[in-house]
């Protein structure tokens, strides 16, 4: 008996290596962390799903004045406006009601060409989103619509579709190409403005009929993380910062007698001044997490693959050499034939794409995808309304300015 009780233990000690034998071994203390770990997130996902179901959405639609004369500062305020964090202050709304703080989708389509600016939020948000607008944009005028997305029914085997998110470039404290460096901040005449949304507006409004193209930046005000205790993260995308502004003048440093590396800011390149400058001016404005995502769809019949290169390569002017920009995150098609032989990955992918548009989902379960810090100087150059100097035949305006009747009017 002892012979094959030892024989026994010795088969469990080579077969058991000694590592698997501890998790065995205390296995009654992680299985249940490991349990408790995906209840909780189950539970987190499951009444943030609830509460975000429960909010009534609309879609707001901005008509143009035939003159905008003001510059993307004044999207910038708006924007600032929009900087809301309130809803999840305590544990209690953030783990038991599911509350989430409240994310607006800043949105320009083309329909058969002609152009519409759009913002979606929560109902409950409408009053600051127009307040503010009203503020900065006397002119405009703005209505609830329907949403243009349910007018487009996705069947593949009537419509083609292309589209992309984008990410950064680079690291997110580093700013991409801006307004001001377009300078626009001077505010010069309309005949002297380049705007950086010029050359996506000119493609989209080029678009024929049947053809329609939608660009979507999802945003929401960036806070520090909270623990469920309530305690507060570091703040990634500030500490990121001074890890990059370390990193440039570590490159600046000279050695001292002892062979000691020393800081030497005397020896910093006129470009690392202006890298470093670039990054403090940066992570001094407000800042939102944000999702861009756009989408090119058609009949079949009519579908231009070009168009989808088209709408990606308009967001080039916003990259800024050395700094940072946008690049497409995940694309509709496939290096290889191999990779998606039979093309249900590849259909997969279009349908996720569309219906989280459609959706606007990007922070929360079933459509989370990584998002990349902006700052509202970065975001009023990807969204803001153009001066009569974008003269886009297809961007439809106001066709006149409203006014008060005449004070000689016969009673």
């Amino acid at each position: 008996m002892n012979i094959f009780s030892d024989l026994a233990s010795f088969a469990i000690n080579i077969a058991i290596p000694q590592t698997a034998r501890w998790l065995i071994f205390f296995a009654v203390v992680w299985i249940p962390i490991v349990i408790f770990e995906y209840a909780w997130g189950v539970w987190v996902r499951y009444v943030r799903t609830a509460w975000i179901g429960k909010q009534e959405k609309i879609l707001l639609e901005i008509k143009l004045p035939q003159e905008t004369i003001k510059s993307p500062l004044a999207m910038e305020l708006v924007l600032t406006g929009l900087y809301q964090t309130g809803g999840e202050g305590t544990p209690l709304d953030r783990y038991w009601e599911g509350k989430v703080r409240p994310w607006f989708s800043l949105e320009l389509a083309s329909i058969d060409g002609e152009i519409h600016f759009y913002i979606w939020t929560f109902k409950s948000q409408r009053a600051i989103v127009e307040s503010n607008i009203y503020a900065q944009y006397p002119g405009v005028e703005i209505h609830e619509v329907p949403d243009y997305t349910e007018a487009v029914f996705f069947d593949p085997e009537k419509y083609e579709l292309a589209g992309c998110r984008f990410e950064a470039t680079g690291p997110d404290p580093l700013p991409i190409k801006t307004y001001v460096d377009y300078g626009l901040d001077k505010d010069p005449k309309e005949e002297y403005k380049v705007d950086p949304m010029a050359p996506l507006i000119e493609f989209m409004g080029s678009l024929k009929k049947g053809h329609q193209a939608w660009v979507q930046i999802i945003v929401r005000a960036h806070t520090q993380e909270k623990t469920p205790l309530n305690n507060k993260y570091p703040d990634k995308w500030k500490e990121e910062a001074k890890e990059l502004i370390q990193k440039v003048i570590d490159e600046a440093a000279v050695e001292d007698e002892e062979g000691n590396k020393v800081p030497n800011l005397a020896k910093l390149t006129k470009g690392a001044q202006e890298k470093i400058a670039a990054i403090e001016r940066s992570v001094s404005k407000l800042a939102f997490d944000a999702g861009i995502r756009i989408v090119y769809i058609a009949p079949k019949d009519i579908f231009d693959k070009g168009n989808g290169g088209g709408l990606t390569g308009s967001f080039k002017q916003f990259n800024a050499p050395h700094m940072n920009g946008f690049k497409p995150e995940e694309g509709m098609s496939f290096d290889y034939k191999w990779q998606d032989w039979k093309g249900h990955k590849l259909l997969g992918r279009k349908i996720e794409h569309f219906r989280a548009y459609c959706e606007r989902g990007y922070f929360h379960y079933p459509f989370m995808r990584k998002w990349t810090v902006l700052n509202t100087e970065e975001l009023a150059t990807l969204y803001h309304f153009p001066g009569s100097a974008v003269k886009t035949p297809t961007l439809k305006r106001i066709p006149s300015k409203s006014a008060d009747a005449p004070s000689n009017l016969p009673v």
